[in-house]
């Protein structure tokens, strides 16, 4: 962070020398017309190099008063670049308009030349005024990689883009070198400027197949098997790992026997019926192919999957949720602090207001509530009912019209 700064700084003072120097020849009657171009260039070179450095150094920041303060003084250069600029143009024009002995038709083309330099100023004015209001609205913050197998491919993806389009050839060792954690920076201490060896270093410890392909499986293997939000998980993270080892040009490991296999066992009852008949009909044998076919089925299922969820949630409030089963809003909030989900045991909510358990199918809560030993009614680990669900401590009763047996909504058949 401090060598972006000091870095930055350094590119200022040398706009301003430059800047001093050229309103000095622009004030100096015996200075001449190619000596003024020449200062001119120079100085668009120098406010290139101000505002790639302030970039560099400000995409580090995070605190928004501090983008905005910073956001002022790349302001305040500009208003000066841009001031010493039309000056510069100005003092062209009066060259060409006082030169001797110049033929009406080239004098012509010198006074069209300067229009024309005119008006691509500003138009270069204008768009860097677009770019710099884009900028405020849409900074890009790119992350540090903090040395995750899990993440490297995407993080690599991102700020090889970033970098190679965005950084001057000779900052991008130097930003990708930024962009590391501090313990994943010491494995590459010892290169310097090369970014070839930097982004070969790093693909040597982190982009390694079959380490990655080793955290997909575990990944697999510790998601639930259910209806609803836990197949959604599942559909989630098999497209992410696809599109991970795409990146890294290893997507043929996802299609192997086990990996599919392993899917498979993650599907509800109704999606594993629905693939298997998907199989049978295509006959098809080769695990690779299984496996894309496999993929086009989950997106298949993931828009089903994600329109249910979607209706659930723009159905009106009729007390159809285990949480309104519970007497009264300070009722339900004492009882949540006390009954942690079966599903996720985090304290974070009861197993009534969880969403895995809502999308479950009712013979997977009625098993869920019986290996807990919970009361069917209101579904609570400590209550009496869950003996006799008719002798709930709080009588709750199912509030399905015309039902109201001594059970909750949510196991309600």
């Amino acid at each position: 962070m401090e060598e972006l700064k000091t870095k930055r700084s350094l590119c200022k003072s040398q706009f301003t020398r430059t800047e001093r120097t050229l309103q000095k020849l622009m004030s100096d009657s015996n200075s001449i017309k190619e000596q003024l171009e020449r200062r001119i260039d120079e100085m668009a070179e120098k406010w290139t190099e101000v505002q790639e450095a302030h970039d560099l150094y400000v995409m580090k920041i995070t605190d928004e008063a501090e983008i905005k303060g910073e956001d002022k003084w790349i302001e305040e250069l500009e208003a000066r670049y841009e001031k010493i600029e039309r000056e510069a143009v100005l003092a062209l024009r009066k060259y060409d308009s006082s030169s001797a002995g110049v033929p009406s038709e080239e004098a012509a083309k010198a006074s069209v030349s300067v229009q024309n330099t005119t008006k691509v100023v500003e138009g270069v004015a204008l768009a860097k005024e677009i770019e710099k209001t884009q900028i405020q609205f849409e900074r890009v913050k790119l992350d540090k990689f903090c040395g995750s197998i899990r993440k490297y491919p995407a993080w690599k993806e991102r700020t090889e883009f970033y970098i190679s389009n965005r950084c001057p050839k000779s900052e991008q060792a130097f930003m990708l070198r930024s962009l590391l954690e501090p313990a994943v920076r010491e494995e590459v201490e010892n290169i310097e400027d090369d970014l070839k060896l930097l982004w070969q270093r790093l693909d040597e410890k982190y982009g390694n197949v079959r380490k990655y392909v080793d955290l997909v499986l575990e990944d697999l293997s510790k998601v639930p098997k259910g209806d609803g939000s836990a197949t959604l998980v599942m559909i989630n993270t098999v497209e992410k790992s696809y599109r991970d080892l795409e990146r890294i040009g290893s997507e043929q490991e996802m299609g192997n026997s086990y990996m599919i296999a392993l899917i498979e066992k993650k599907l509800p009852e109704e999606m594993r019926l629905d693939w298997i008949k998907s199989v049978a009909e295509k006959g098809e044998v080769n695990s690779h192919r299984i496996f894309f076919m496999l993929m086009e089925f989950l997106a298949k299922w993931r828009k089903v999957l994600e329109y249910d969820a979607a209706a659930i949630r723009k159905v009106p409030d009729k007390k159809i949720v285990g949480k309104v089963n519970h007497a009264s809003r300070n009722e339900s909030k004492t009882n949540e602090g006390k009954e942690k989900c079966w599903i996720h045991e985090d304290g974070s909510h009861p197993v009534w207001n969880c969403k895995v358990f809502q999308m479950m199918n009712i013979k997977e809560k009625l098993e869920m509530v019986k290996d807990r030993k919970a009361c069917q009614a209101c579904l609570e680990t400590a209550c009496q009912g869950a003996d006799d669900a008719s002798k709930c401590r709080k009588q709750f009763k199912c509030l399905m019209k015309g039902c109201g047996q001594p059970h909750n909504v949510l196991i309600h058949q």
